[in-house]
């Protein structure tokens, strides 16, 4: 398929598949130039494949998978997504995989608004809480350094030169969930106090006495794009859902919105952790 004239906005299934397929590449240590002369191909198509400015067609995408020599489960996934990049709306994962197509929009959004009604949200979790969360769902210990790890790559983003804005509201009850004990919860509020030091983080506290009032109820992630569109990531144990239809995303919108007037202002939800922390140390 070509590419003339303006392109649509990249799906959040366009923009994983795009990213998978750069990646396989990669791993296979080719460069454009060597693929592009084995299936007689023009670099700059191959290159608008993977930058997710030109769909990519089952038969392109089967070339590419003989030539990268991916069979079996990988390889009918990728035919899926095929199937479904151009069709805004929801996408769910399953697997091992999932947080791969997360840190790819992640790193192409400005802004983060996370609302949490569990726990630490996984962009300010420290190793030691990331671990002792993953024991206590019975992963394996190499289920758990690999997941440790992705929560520790996602964060760079917010070192970036210009880093974006997160925007983090939380159930008060988050902070009383002593996970791994008393002294490591209060070391991840301690972080929780230096992230909000950041001139790009803002942090807020619904508390307990009307969070059900307000109806928080829902964990919800919404990342926004540069060019307008938001995108929201819904979490569940094994699998990851990806909202991007205009109308279920003002529904979110409308609710963080709502959980925003009643949650406290940044001030008085640090004064609020600083306590916490400290009580904690302290036993």
């Amino acid at each position: 398929m070509g590419s003339s004239g303006p392109q649509k906005l990249v799906t959040v299934v366009r923009s994983g598949l795009a990213g998978d397929v750069q990646h396989v590449r990669k791993q296979r240590d080719l460069s454009l130039e060597i693929v592009c002369d084995e299936l007689g191909w023009q670099q700059s198509k191959l290159s608008r494949m993977e930058n997710g400015q030109q769909c990519i067609s089952t038969a392109d995408l089967a070339s590419l998978l003989v030539v990268y020599k991916v069979k079996g489960r990988d390889r009918g996934q990728l035919l899926h997504l095929v199937e479904r990049q151009d069709e805004p709306g929801r996408w769910i994962l399953d697997g091992p995989a999932a947080p791969t197509p997360l840190m790819r929009l992640e790193a192409d959004a400005t802004s983060f608004v996370s609302v949490e009604t569990l726990l630490i949200p996984g962009l300010l979790q420290t190793a030691e809480y990331a671990r002792a969360l993953m024991k206590a769902e019975g992963s394996s210990p190499e289920q758990i350094e690999q997941w440790v790890e992705w929560r520790m790559l996602r964060q760079r983003v917010l070192d970036k030169a210009k880093p974006p804005t997160l925007d983090i509201i939380l159930d008060e009850a988050v902070l009383h969930r002593r996970l791994g004990g008393h002294a490591l919860m209060s070391r991840q509020l301690q972080a929780l106090l230096e992230a909000a030091d950041r001139s790009n983080v803002r942090l807020r506290i619904v508390p307990s006495e009307v969070s059900p009032d307000a109806g928080f109820h829902q964990s919800v992630y919404l990342l926004g794009f540069a060019r307008g569109d938001t995108v929201a990531h819904l979490e569940s144990k094994g699998s990851h859902t990806f909202v991007e239809d205009k109308q279920n995303i003002e529904i979110l919108q409308s609710y963080v919105a709502r959980l925003g007037k009643v949650a406290l202002d940044p001030a008085k939800t640090l004064d609020l952790i600083a306590t916490l922390a400290r009580q904690g140390s302290t036993r």
